[in-house]
């Protein structure tokens, strides 16, 4: 996703303007549509990003505008972590990582930690990832001094009430891959040095946030939207070991991260040979669930890339929060193309979202979709909740999800955390019951089902009246 500013600051060297990364996902009423990877190009006046400083590779949002719902409360800060260079912990150009911290609002929660990872796409292939190492998504150079989330990650009490006082961190993502890279050297592209440190850059803040008190937490939730929803997937058993002792609670709540192992619906492998690509580019082998991997042969390790098999193998206490018709899904899975020549391109092309022809209108909004493209999007919705509920982790006591129909992405970092309703319950009173609830608690007590979008010849296929 990109991010959403007021203004774009003029930066620079060693002097970054202060403004705050405006995270949260805009509300249910404007994520009516998929986002393109390569129709608005920086500097493009969309009419959703216009005014927008826009970062790195997946700046080219079409539908989305982060920026609604934030607090005017306390800002995360952001420390950066120049001394860890020396341990490999860097961004894809070099530079130096960090990440963003504000300390706990309410001394009850001094102890209390919700760690955030950022999400922000994928690049595919080493053009892809070159162009990525140019922006906020591959390099610090341009990093605010200040961030600000909604939803799950707000301050403010009245919308966030379990979590509102907690120490709060933002990992910023420049890697790309879902902060999973693991390769010692770099890859060496057009004469321009690629460095895949995502494993390394988690470690370096983790040793740095034990300084500023991780070391006596008790209660911590891991929590990350998009490419950071599925960096919730793929380190939530390892960040367990990075904890200390005197942590009697973790669980971990990805947003819409669970991307499907999925062929376009015409049956076209594009997402999986995408994210097979970037996972041995960035060497990502020893960056991702260990016990997938473990569990798979070598020619299959890559699918440990996914959300649907690390969850799989997750043991840790673990509550998915996703669209099972998820608008970035829809896009740039189900309907997308590869760019010629793909892993080979010479186009800075980062995937090619809706270009299936005839359902770039429907893959956007499925009010668009025709009565037989409604069924296959339907389709998608079905697949995405048998897969997710197939896992022996979907049933697993302690566990739950809240899986909606609403066509959004990233909907829990917005104000749609108060009011996407499921049986009853918001997003935000789904989590807290779970949250709250004893550890052994049966996983059907917290579980959220889709429902299906009306089909036919209707001019509203939505089936949950507050997706509006």
């Amino acid at each position: 996703f990109f991010f959403h500013t007021t203004a774009a600051p003029t930066f620079e060297t060693n002097t970054m303007a202060t403004f705050a990364f405006t995270v949260a996902a805009v509300s249910a009423a404007v994520v009516t549509g998929a986002p393109a990877r390569d129709t608005v190009r920086p500097g493009a006046q969309n009419p959703v990003l216009a005014g927008a400083r826009k970062f790195g590779v997946e700046e080219d949002f079409v539908g989305i505008s982060y920026g609604s719902d934030i607090s005017s409360g306390t800002a995360m800060t952001l420390q950066m972590m120049n001394d860890e260079l020396v341990n490999g912990a860097m961004c894809l150009d070099g530079t130096a990582t960090g990440f963003y911290f504000s300390p706990a609002t309410d001394p009850k929660h001094k102890n209390d930690w919700q760690i955030y990872f950022q999400g922000g796409g994928w690049c595919y292939d080493e053009i892809d990832c070159l162009q990525r190492s140019k922006g906020g998504l591959g390099s610090s150079t341009r990093w605010s001094n200040t961030s600000s989330i909604g939803g799950i990650m707000s301050d403010d009490c009245t919308m966030n009430p379990d979590f509102c006082g907690f120490n709060r961190v933002h990992m910023p993502y420049c890697d790309g891959n879902s902060f999973s890279g693991d390769r010692t050297d770099p890859v060496i592209v057009n004469g321009e040095k690629l460095w895949f440190r995502g494993r390394r850059n988690i470690d370096a803040t983790f040793r740095a946030l034990n300084k500023l008190g991780l070391n006596a937490a008790e209660n911590v939730l891991l929590t990350g939207c998009s490419a950071g929803g599925l960096a919730t997937y793929l380190h939530t058993d390892y960040v367990r070991t990075l904890l200390p002792p005197t942590v009697t609670k973790y669980k971990s709540a990805p947003i819409s991260g669970f991307f499907l192992l999925h062929n376009t619906v015409d049956n076209t492998p594009v997402y999986p040979t995408e994210m097979k690509s970037i996972f041995e580019l960035a060497n990502s082998t020893n960056g991702v669930n260990a016990a997938c991997i473990a569990a798979k042969s070598a020619d299959d390790q890559w699918q440990c890339n996914f959300a649907q098999e690390a969850y799989r193998y997750t043991t840790s206490p673990i509550f998915p929060l996703n669209s099972a018709l998820d608008s970035w899904q829809t896009g740039c899975i189900y309907t997308s193309e590869l760019p010629p020549n793909f892993p080979n391109q010479t186009g800075t092309e980062n995937g090619i979202c809706g270009a299936i022809p005839g359902w770039g209108d429907c893959s956007k909004n499925p009010d668009s979709c025709t009565a037989d493209q409604i069924v296959k999007m339907n389709q998608y919705e079905t697949d995405f909740m048998n897969i997710m509920s197939s896992a022996p982790t979907y049933a697993k006591a302690g566990n739950g999800a809240f899986v909606h129909s609403c066509h959004t992405h990233c909907e829990a970092q917005s104000s749609a955390w108060n009011k996407f309703t499921v049986d009853g319950k918001t997003i935000q009173q789904a989590v807290s019951l779970w949250w709250n609830g004893p550890a052994d608690a049966p996983a059907a007590g917290n579980s959220y089902k889709a429902c299906l979008y009306k089909t036919g010849n209707v001019e509203k296929r939505d089936c949950n009246p507050t997706c509006v």
